[in-house]
């Protein structure tokens, strides 16, 4: 399947690699002080180059709520591309259909860059989520897919409203696009399991007919008490043996041959369909024996049978045998062997592909966002908590890093404290909103479910504790002329640079002087960042020769390759080294 295409393409392809890098300014802290959960106002496509050292390849689950460009947002494209053509969109509303000929190429190229840094924070083994409207949900999943190709890709269904008329049609719904490794497994639903359900499925295999596997299709014998008697021969056997009369796919099955007192069960669906079962004649009796096939009288069909024969997977006979779950004989059946399975829970494993549910409407998410702020109009169409509790809650496990791009009224914050309430955990979120109501709206919300609030109607709601701490956007790390910028100190630039290699904070009690970092894994890391320090040999003398290697950051270097390879020591230069990160 090809690329999808659109005016602008080419230039914000790798548009993320130019971002300059920023450093963030804590502003305050609220609630928990030890807390590592933060939101930050600033541009997001800055804001996340911003984290990218601290956080590549370390976020367990991303949701995100872009804009859905339908025309009434009033959103606007800023990112500074260096191409004539998108300079003319920078700082103008993204209009309507039919008005604003290139909308969608816009969203586009603001989606792009955004989604290709998301993807090298998202862990190998991560999640992501991402609202969407019809307006773009097919170019969405497009880019997804070209961003994410070795990932599945799930597309769901999600009830938003009791119905928006437009154009003839009656919009009730949006989209949750899904991206998640191969083999994704997400985390069971205790309260969507049954622990009424029975582990006994239907013997009938429908998948298959007589001529597919003539050896699975016999008659099975069922006597007056409800017991299978015995089995008779397969179409196979009768084949083999010169017994059968014609094609096998000729033969129909039949009802007159069961033993005196029995009757005869075949694999017949309730369409009428011959079929074949699941397990063949022999092993079907010792399972039987076993205790793991269930006889039941036939609910009225189509078919003749008037027993239905039901089995244990083996995945639940091993859980049987290693006492997963407990079964016991069934008193009520008497000498009949079948047993019970006392523990047995099934469903809430997998995701549905349809939500349908009031909970998501987005009406409810007005309504809370009411009661938190006692004013509905604080942010429009914020997202109902239920939903994003309900992807964090099949998707986080107790100890995940949630990241909200988009993060909008803050309801990805909210739920991650709401989840950790419910269970015990200790997820952590980071939420980024580039709007000015980041404090008065985002953080608000989320100091107020913290310590409580009293709902429109004065009721008290608890809070749920934890805290945040709360950051804007600081200085690039470099000027224009491609150095140092002098407004960074060189404490953030050393903290930057160390995290960037390591994945670590760097030790306030260590001496960082001469350009020293610290040590990880026997490595020891030096940031030279003075315009006029160089890597030379003189300082090549300093350094600890115990050490396994080094790793430098200079503006500039005098050594050979060969010299920097006899004292173990990888070159970085500034401050390219930093910028094509």
């Amino acid at each position: 399947m090809p690329a999808l295409e659109w005016i602008g393409k080419n230039k914000i392809v790798n548009y993320h690699r130019e971002v300059p890098f920023h450093v963030l300014s804590k502003q305050y802290s609220f609630g928990n002080a030890a807390s590592e959960n933060m939101v930050i106002h600033g541009d997001n496509l800055i804001t996340l180059k911003a984290l990218l050292p601290k956080y590549e390849k370390s976020i367990d689950v991303i949701y995100i709520d872009p804009p859905y460009n339908t025309g009434n947002e009033n959103w606007i494209y800023n990112d500074n591309v260096n191409d004539p053509y998108i300079k003319e969109w920078i700082g103008k509303v993204v209009g309507k259909e039919g008005d604003d000929l290139s909308r969608h190429d816009k969203w586009l190229c603001m989606m792009y860059p955004r989604l290709k840094l998301l993807e090298k924070m998202l862990k190998d083994g991560g999640v992501m989520a991402i609202s969407i409207g019809y307006q773009e949900v097919d170019n969405l999943m497009a880019i997804v897919k070209e961003i994410f190709p070795t990932r599945n890709i799930a597309l769901i269904t999600v009830q938003t409203s009791g119905g928006k008329p437009n154009n003839g049609f009656n919009l009730t719904n949006e989209y949750l696009i899904f991206i998640t490794p191969i083999g994704f497994e997400p985390i069971p639903d205790e309260s969507a399991m049954n622990a009424y359900a029975t582990p006994y499925h239907a013997l009938t295999l429908a998948t298959f007919n007589q001529v597919q596997r003539p050896n699975q299709a016999y008659p099975i014998y069922i006597d007056g008490s409800g017991k299978i008697a015995g089995v008779g021969k397969s179409l196979q056997e009768r084949q083999d043996e010169g017994s059968l009369v014609g094609e096998i796919g000729d033969f129909v099955y039949d009802y007159s041959e069961a033993p005196e007192g029995c009757v005869v069960v075949w694999p017949i669906t309730k369409k009428g369909e011959q079929k074949v079962w699941r397990l063949i004649s022999s092993k079907l009796l010792a399972n039987w024996k076993a205790g793991y096939i269930e006889v039941q009288p036939q609910k009225p069909g189509k078919t003749k049978n008037t027993y239905s024969v039901s089995y244990l997977s083996e995945g639940i006979i091993e859980k049987i045998k290693n006492g997963e779950l407990e079964a016991e004989m069934d008193s009520k059946l008497l000498d009949v062997p079948t047993i019970h399975v006392k523990n047995y829970v099934t469903g809430g494993v997998s995701i549905d592909t349809t939500w349908v549910d009031t909970d998501y409407y987005t009406e409810a998410g007005s309504n809370l966002l009411r009661d938190i702020l006692g004013n509905k109009e604080a942010f429009p169409y914020p997202k109902p908590l239920a939903l994003v509790y309900d992807i964090l809650k099949r998707c986080a496990k107790p100890d995940a890093l949630i990241l909200d791009a988009f993060a909008g009224s803050g309801t990805t914050g909210h739920a991650v404290l709401q989840l950790n309430k419910d269970d015990g955990g200790n997820r952590h979120f980071v939420c980024i909103e580039m709007g000015e109501y980041a404090e008065s709206v985002t953080a608000e919300r989320i100091k107020r479910a913290i310590n409580g609030y009293a709902d429109t109607e004065n009721c008290a709601v608890p809070g749920l504790g934890g805290g945040f701490s709360y950051y804007e956007i600081g200085p690039s790390l470099f000027d224009e002329d491609g150095f140092i910028n002098s407004e960074i100190s060189i404490k953030e630039l050393q903290e930057f640079v160390y995290y960037l290699e390591t994945k670590k904070n760097i030790d306030e009690t260590v001496d960082h002087g001469k350009g020293y970092l610290g040590n990880e894994a026997g490595i020891d890391y030096y940031l030279l960042s003075d315009e006029e320090s160089c890597l030379d040999y003189a300082f090549c003398l300093s350094l600890n020769q115990a050490s396994k290697g080094f790793v430098i950051y200079a503006y500039r270097c005098t050594l050979s390759e060969d010299e920097l390879k006899n004292f173990k020591i990888q070159f970085k230069k500034l401050p390219t080294a930093i910028r094509d990160k």
